[in-house]
């Protein structure tokens, strides 16, 4: 530690802020909130005046602090499912998505827009046969007569001979190379060239008595540079070649991946209270530890979604009295080395 006067008490900061969160009466772990370009710490004093009023001109004779409302603030870079739960109040649920297959699932066709699905992580897998009889049509189940795999036809693209077969899966066994598939109706089967293999998103569209089998990129897409296929959801196209009514209600079938996510479940939280600790690595002068028992953290000014800058997160922090838990110092503490 140098004394004053000293040019190595000229400070730079950086360092690291860590946000132990109290949820449900129970601290959850210091967390590294990430990158944070700025952290300030501030304090808000309220004075009571005392004035002597015995005579002539009234002058201030005491002064004392009546209320001290310490807090920091700060801005994090690094917007990841934590940080943003801070910024909107908000619980994090986590959703684990199995692989299967929607058949036959209803939903609205809106012309010119999008309508949501019941699954996300949209997968269908093509297959390539070589030998058969009559074609599968769309929307016919096919099942293998080895490995027991059964799926949903997709599209048919070939004829009686060869060609490709895009499928939903139903269940989690394989297709295996060179095993007969046999559609539902017993009319059709095929020897598969290959096991199959995952190709673009296909999904099956039809009218309710699944009379009409509407085509992609004439009726509806599902586009992947949209996301599409990671949300779920069909867009149904507006333009002259389709058939589509605006509002008709159409069946869906396709198959989904397996997947894990997050929701996070904004304003789902009254306040945000937790222990604060910020640790210094200055570049230039003393490092510095600071310690606040017990920080509300309030979100503060604009998070840009989309914009020519990085995306930052705003927080102040009020910074409470803990009396309990800390008599002796129960705002916070400052250590620094000797």
């Amino acid at each position: 530690m140098a004394y004053s006067p000293s040019t190595d008490n000229y400070t730079l900061g950086k360092g690291v802020i860590y946000f132990n969160q109290l949820k449900a009466g129970v601290y959850q772990g210091e967390r590294d909130l990430g990158n944070a370009p700025a952290f300030t710490f501030n304090v808000a004093l309220e004075k009571l005046d005392h004035y002597r009023s015995r005579g002539g001109l009234k002058a201030k004779d005491k002064e004392i602090i009546s209320q001290i409302t310490p807090g920091c603030s700060f801005t994090l870079d690094e917007i990841n499912k934590e940080n943003l739960a801070l910024l909107t109040l908000a619980n994090l649920n986590t959703v684990s998505q199995a692989a299967g297959t929607a058949v036959e699932e209803a939903v609205t066709a809106h012309r010119g827009r999008r309508t949501n699905l019941a699954f996300r992580s949209i997968v269908s897998e093509n297959l390539t046969y070589n030998t058969g009889s009559d074609l599968f049509v769309e929307g016919e189940t096919v099942t293998g007569e080895d490995g027991g795999a059964t799926g949903v036809v997709l599209s048919v693209t070939g004829d009686d001979t060869s060609g490709t077969l895009v499928i939903a899966r139903t269940n989690a066994d394989l297709f295996e190379a060179g095993e007969t598939l046999t559609g539902d109706t017993g009319a059709a089967s095929v020897a598969a060239a290959s096991t199959p293999t995952i190709g673009n998103p296909q999904i099956l569209v039809q009218n309710e008595g699944k009379t009409t089998t509407y085509v992609e990129g004439t009726d509806y897409s599902v586009l992947a540079e949209a996301k599409d296929n990671k949300i779920g959801r069909v867009y149904f196209l507006d333009n002259a070649s389709t058939t589509l009514t605006d509002g008709e209600s159409v069946v869906v079938t396709y198959g989904y991946a397996a997947t894990e996510y997050t929701e996070i479940q904004a304003f789902t939280q009254t306040q945000i209270e937790g222990e604060l600790r910020f640790v210094s690595d200055n570049p230039a002068g003393e490092q510095q530890f600071l310690d606040i028992w017990r920080c509300s953290l309030t979100p503060t000014g604009d998070t840009a979604m989309i914009g020519d800058d990085w995306s930052t997160l705003g927080f102040a922090g009020e910074i409470l009295k803990d009396e309990v838990g800390h008599p002796d110092s129960p705002y916070m503490n400052i250590t620094m080395d000797n």
